[in-house]
């Protein structure tokens, strides 16, 4: 039969959708009730990648290792597993910056010596003496562990990347930055109190302030985010 539609209905004149045909109306439609469906399904029936979540604990803890920079400033919105429980079941957070799922894809794309999952393994095998992180790094023959150690950690003061082979084998290897994101997210400016270029976040006046020293624990404006240093 011919599509028959009453004169001044919408649509009225256009000719029908084809079976291959997409609308821009039913797109919308789904849309809405896509939306509509997961606001008020219950959170806890959201899809749940424990494997996934599991990995990205374990590469908070290597970081907080490596960086000496506690996992609650690399990622602001980890909730850590209840009193008893596996901290590789604790929740990773999704904060409103959350450059660590940035550098963890950058890694796990850049990595062509399958050193990453290794260190993860490391983080899951110490994750309750942190401590023992870095010298079982450094005291392993595997020097491309070594490397990606060392890479890790200028990402997360640098954002910027430092290829392991170019840290192997160039006296003054050339970093890539990841992002903007990570450019204004470097955990140098956080140690010094201060911002990047073109991009701060720091009250108006701060620089009236002395800096703090994070590396101090008897200063009263360190927040003890950070391990103090060593002499």
């Amino acid at each position: 039969m011919a599509d028959r539609r009453e004169q001044g209905a919408p649509g009225a004149g256009r000719p029908p959708a084809t079976p291959n045909e997409v609308s821009r109306r039913a797109v919308v439609a789904g849309a809405v009730a896509t939306t509509a469906i997961a606001a008020v399904m219950p959170l806890g029936h959201a899809a749940h990648a424990t494997g996934a979540d599991e990995d990205m604990i374990a590469f908070l803890l290597l970081s907080e290792a490596l960086t000496g920079v506690d996992r609650s400033v690399l990622a602001p919105e980890f909730s850590a597993a209840p009193a008893g429980q596996d901290i590789l079941g604790s929740d990773p957070g999704v904060d409103p910056i959350n450059v660590k799922n940035e550098y963890f894809a950058w890694i796990s794309v850049h990595d062509v010596t399958s050193s990453f999952g290794k260190l993860l393994q490391l983080a899951k095998d110490n994750r309750q003496t942190l401590s023992a992180i870095v010298p079982k790094v450094n005291g392993t023959p595997d020097n491309d562990m070594k490397l990606l150690a060392r890479s890790i950690v200028l990402l997360w003061y640098l954002g910027a990347w430092y290829d392991p082979n170019d840290l192997k084998n160039k006296p003054e290897p050339s970093p890539t930055v990841v992002s903007a994101k990570a450019y204004t997210q470097g955990l140098v400016w956080f140690i010094a109190g201060a911002h990047p270029m073109g991009y701060s976040n720091l009250q108006f006046g701060y620089w009236s302030r002395d800096p703090r020293n994070l590396s101090n624990p008897s200063d009263p404006n360190n927040p003890k985010f950070v391990t103090p240093a060593k002499s």
